[in-house]
């Protein structure tokens, strides 16, 4: 959370006793102490703006409810502030005043720090966002100042600090040596003229100092001829004009990024798509990707097609439909995105009562349901349970740990969607040896999973049953299983507790149903996922079947002896 000390200023107005008059083109400040004037330069702090939507988990009997407590980030000042921008921005000074009594604090404690590299087509600010002592936030924001697109931007700082604990809007290609290696998303990595990217980060560590010596790495190049095959035709011939059409092939086991072909042409091309005309002199053409494909992966291609047509009001204007395309050059900015980064959200919760953990551990493994190995990333979860991972496409196991809580592991994937929806990571705290915890979570839609759980006697009939129509099932004024939390509104959780080793379940045996209360999606478009946890360990996962037909998913049943699969899609009466 920012704050500023705030700086009271008075005008000074100076008259020059002279025959001239002289004119101000700036503010001048007048402060109570001369060593107390702040210089803030002509850039903007990066800031994160976490949207944040409260869950709300209701019940028709008992009412569970999950809150998600959020603090607004607010900058105030009693008084307003004047700003003197620096005639030279390469020079940025940071001068704290000292506060008298009556001033309001509203400056941070650590100083935003920020520094331009050396190149004049781009220039780079840290900013120290937040610090809690033993932690951080920081944040790196890259603006184009030139008069050209930068592509595929790729950045190296010289930053004494130890892994990143999470970073957003980049991936941490690598940290040798004291340098870092942040590479672009994919989804980022073209900063237009004039524009800007932000990335930032945290650190599990006390702040030490800004990042130094940054360099963009990506630059532009020819691709190897063998590299790329281009092919072109006439697709379309009449009298005044034809239609071309041009298709790059990319022979290699990388992406080739923001290609650009360059190559003589007779004609004048008169209207062009799938590209753009960068450039035309003297019959040599550069034609850029557009903004949607301007990637090409391995073994793939892309083509551009474009018109030739005589001007109807210039007769001396010929077109030549036999003129082929010459000296072409393929170029490129890298070959390091082999494939789209993507990004993964998570929310770290009780399973019992929905609130969010904050300081959970977050690590991904490659791989469904993958329990061992190295680790390829790991993030503290925030406040509010957040937690984040840029990744390339495909399928993970996060695993969820953190004191007083049994490790949870959850299957994420990866994937290309309009919006990402955050995975809900329930995770239970430590429960007796002799009790059992069942937690189903699912996808926002469809918005109500009901859980039930049936019990049936020794002669196979049901004696009773605890779902949002009777959240507890007591005996001898002892409750032996209670449904925790009941979800209505998508993601889940739905926990049941039940006290196993009670008297009353000799010779029972319990069976879980999920009901789809909604009815639409159908339940095994569900995602639906259902963790089953005794004493501190978690005993099974099950994901529900994707095929067959239902209402219901039928998960297990529980006795004596465990817990049995079922896992199979049924027709269910809830009544």
């Amino acid at each position: 959370m920012f704050k500023k000390k705030s700086v009271l200023v008075s005008t000074l107005l100076v008259v020059a006793m002279s025959f001239n008059m002289i004119s101000f083109n700036s503010f001048a400040e007048e402060v109570p102490d001369e060593e107390n004037a702040t210089i803030a330069p002509d850039e903007e702090n990066a800031a994160i703006d976490s949207d944040e939507e409260d869950a709300a988990i209701t019940s028709d009997e008992e009412d569970a409810t999950i809150d998600s407590d959020e603090e607004a980030a607010a900058t105030t000042s009693d008084e307003e502030d004047t700003t003197i921008v620096p005639a030279e921005e390469s020079e940025v000074t940071y001068v704290l005043p000292e506060a008298s009594e009556e001033e309001t604090e509203v400056f941070p404690e650590e100083p935003v720090v920020a520094e331009e590299s050396a190149d004049p087509e781009y220039k780079v600010t840290f900013a120290l966002l937040e610090d809690w002592g033993d932690g951080y936030n920081a944040g790196v924001t890259i603006e184009n100042t030139s008069d050209r697109v930068i592509e595929d931007w790729k950045l190296s700082m010289a930053y004494d600090a130890p892994d990143f604990t999470t970073i957003w809007n980049g991936v941490v290609e690598s940290h040798e040596n004291g340098v870092f290696v942040i590479n672009n998303c994919g989804w980022n990595q073209d900063i237009p003229v004039g524009g800007s990217v932000f990335f930032g980060f945290s650190v599990g560590a006390a702040f030490n100092g800004e990042p130094t010596d940054f360099k963009n790495l990506n630059a532009k190049t020819d691709t190897q001829e063998e590299d790329y095959t281009v092919t072109y035709e006439v697709i379309a011939d009449w009298e005044t004009g034809f239609t071309g059409q041009v298709t790059i092939t990319n022979n290699t086991d990388k992406t080739i990024e923001d290609w650009g072909l360059e190559f003589d042409f007779a004609n004048e091309i008169t209207q062009i798509w799938n590209g753009i005309i960068e450039q035309h002199e003297n019959g040599r053409y550069v034609v850029k990707n557009a903004v949607y494909n301007q990637n090409i992966p391995a073994g793939e291609s892309v083509s551009f097609g474009f018109n030739v047509v005589a001007p109807w009001d210039n007769p001396d204007v010929t077109v030549d439909s036999s003129a082929q395309i010459n000296d072409y050059v393929l170029t490129k900015y890298s070959e390091e995105a082999e494939t789209l980064i993507l990004t993964i959200y998570g929310c770290v919760i009780n399973a019992v009562n929905g609130s969010s953990i904050e300081g959970a551990v977050v690590r991904l493994r490659e791989g469904k349901d993958n329990q061992e190995g190295d680790f390829i990333a790991e993030a503290v979860s925030t406040e509010n349970g957040d937690v984040q991972f840029a990744v390339k496409e495909g399928d993970y196991t996060a695993e969820v740990s953190i004191d007083g809580f049994i490790t949870g592991y959850f299957n994420v994937t990866a994937a290309e969607q309009e919006s990402i929806e955050p995975v809900v990571m329930a995770i239970s705290p430590v429960l007796p040896e002799g009790q059992y915890r069942i937690v189903l979570t699912w996808n926002p839609t469809p918005r109500d999973l009901d859980s039930h759980l049936d019990i049936y006697g020794e002669d196979g009939g049901m004696v009773a049953s605890v779902s949002y129509r009777k959240t507890k099932l007591s005996s001898n004024g002892e409750v032996i299983a209670t449904l925790d939390v009941d979800n209505t509104s998508g993601l889940g959780p739905e926990t049941i507790t039940i006290d196993i080793d009670n008297e009353y379940f000799n010779g029972k045996t319990l069976k879980y149903v999920a009901y789809n209360f909604s009815g639409n999606p159908v339940i095994a478009e569900s995602g639906a996922t259902v963790n089953v946890y005794k004493g501190s360990v978690l005993v099974d996962t099950f994901e529900v079947p994707t095929s067959g037909s239902g209402n219901a998913w039928y998960v297990f049943d529980i006795d004596a002896d465990g817990v049995h699969e079922v896992n199979e899609l049924i027709h269910y009466s809830h009544g």
